[in-house]
């Protein structure tokens, strides 16, 4: 060695020493290799890691939030169970298989029969478990609702909540949460649940033909890859990226979304990314009543600001429908749930005028919940998403709606008020004229509450290949199989919560 060359090499020899070290550290000190990988600490998620580490299994959950819980932060907290002790404490004669056939009959089968099947068959036991550990069931459960199409019979469930009459309902997943919070604590005291929060999914780690782990970024950007016998995508949907929504459902232009904006689908296009499966997002369906306080944000707080017509069962209409034409297109006492959802889905844009006057805005139960009729007409002041007018030339004109064809509409459906006859549409609630100074017009949405689309799995919740063969190591709960696969092309009442609650802590059972 001459002598510029051993100068060289003194020069690096403490570089080379220090990597040495960290070689040899890191070869004495292998990566923590975990049992089972959850990623994402929801309403799927905390149960199936609860689950596991029940039965003594290492867990490591990834949290992308800073929080942990999800969706059950905002959802309105309702399951559905049918065969549960509370329905026999109450006379109620039910069963997982009746449960079964009505789920297929309401989505007119469009829903998955393996996925559904499993869901009902586990919903008894998770509603028995979960009053078993204290869950605060509300007195009145369960009961027939009507928010969704609705049961034959009382098997809807929800917890008690601490009441918001700024947010009725908000706390209903709130209390499902703080449920299962004593049991997450314990199994993070003892070790056999392992948190890494606020750190996201970069991709999965696939080695001889099988997962086994994923790489996550930290938030102070660092990569580490984690290693586990299984992984399961716990993720949730991807309600809150229009970029992806676009892209798996290019019939809607516009994305207005009432999700938490936590639900970007990286669980899916990982899976997507290694060969997983896709399906569903043509079965894509709206709630309806959603508002946008701020235009062009894309999005529709439900618990801030939502337009009651879902269902006439609770308020019977004072307003016309009017869509971008400024037309009427159904009577708006329409009863069924899914067919009121499909028509506004189907109008320009998914929008739905609700064209009142000064009568009807103080007839009877507020329009919007929770606003008052002060706040409405605070609102209508504003000009943002509700605007006010003494004459209905000038609303068309602030809302831009065709000037002449809302005129139409209004006159029309004024005479059919006179005549007690609704001949276009054959609404039967005809107590309310459109005459009153000052006029209102407020613009709802079809909003995006969950995402239909998502990845396949068969009966065991193991992720297929677009083969239909199973991914090794590779398991999805929740959201992330989509809508579509739990309650079809509708909304079936407790089909969304329950499918991921009670499967995510039986997979959390099942799993080695």
């Amino acid at each position: 060695m001459n002598k510029e060359n051993r100068r060289r090499f003194l020069f690096r020899l403490p570089a080379i020493i220090s990597a040495t070290t960290l070689l040899s550290s890191a070869r004495r000190k292998p990566a923590m290799r975990y049992d089972v990988l959850v990623i994402g600490a929801g309403s799927a998620g905390m149960p199936c890691a609860i689950a596991a580490a029940e039965r003594g299994l290492r867990v490591l959950v990834v949290e992308k939030d800073s929080k942990i819980g999800g969706t059950l932060n905002i959802t309105a907290g309702q399951m559905s169970a049918a065969g549960t002790r509370l329905q026999r404490s109450k006379g109620i004669t039910d069963s997982p298989e009746e449960h079964f056939k009505e789920v297929m009959r309401l989505s007119n089968d469009t829903a998955d029969p393996a996925i559904v099947r499993l869901a009902v068959t586990e919903a008894p036991r998770l509603i028995d478990w979960l009053e078993s550990i204290g869950y605060p069931m509300a007195d009145e459960a369960p009961a027939v609702v009507y928010n969704h199409p609705a049961y034959s019979r009382a098997r809807t469930y929800w917890g008690k909540t601490d009441y918001n009459p700024a947010k009725p309902g908000e706390d209903a997943g709130k209390s499902l949460l703080k449920t299962l919070l004593p049991l997450w604590e314990k199994h993070l005291q003892s070790g056999h649940i392992v948190l890494l929060p606020e750190t996201t999914l970069r991709r999965l780690t696939v080695q001889s033909g099988k997962v086994r782990g994923a790489v996550v970024q930290h938030k102070n950007g660092r990569t580490e890859k984690v290693f586990a016998r299984n992984t399961v995508l716990a993720t949730g949907g991807y309600a809150a990226n229009p970029a992806f929504f676009r892209q798996v459902t290019p019939n809607v232009k516009r994305l207005i979304s009432s999700a938490r904006v936590s639900s970007q689908g990286e669980g899916i296009q990982a899976a997507m990314e290694i060969g997983a499966a896709f399906r569903n997002a043509e079965k894509h369906g709206v709630t309806i009543g959603g508002i946008e306080l701020q235009p062009q944000s894309g999005r529709a707080d439900f618990w801030t600001a939502w337009a009651r017509i879902s269902t006439p069962a609770t308020r019977a209409p004072r307003e016309i429908y009017v869509n971008a034409n400024g037309q009427r297109f159904m009577a708006e006492d329409e009863p069924e749930v899914d067919r009121r959802e499909k028509a506004i889905a189907a109008q320009p844009d998914q929008k739905c005028w609700l064209i009142f006057d000064e009568t009807a805005l103080t007839a009877g139960a507020s329009l919007v919940l929770p606003w008052s009729v002060g706040k409405i007409r605070e609102e209508a002041e504003k000009g943002q998403c509700l605007w006010k007018a003494d004459t209905i030339r000038e609303l068309a004109q602030k809302t831009g709606l065709p000037e002449n064809a809302l005129m139409n509409s209004i006159a029309q459906y004024n005479e059919a008020v006179q005549k007690g006859n609704d001949e276009l549409f054959g609404r039967k609630n005809l107590q309310f004229p459109v005459q009153q100074a000052p006029f209102y017009a407020l613009l709802t949405y079809g909003f995006c509450l969950v995402s239909f689309g998502g990845l396949h799995t068969n009966g065991a919740l193991q992720v297929l290949n677009k083969a239909g063969k199973p991914i090794k190591g590779l398991y999805a709960v929740g959201e992330i199989l989509g809508a579509g696969a739990t309650t079809g092309n509708v909304f079936c009442g407790g089909m969304l919560l329950t499918p991921a609650v009670a499967l995510g802590r039986w997979l959390g059972e099942k799993l080695t």
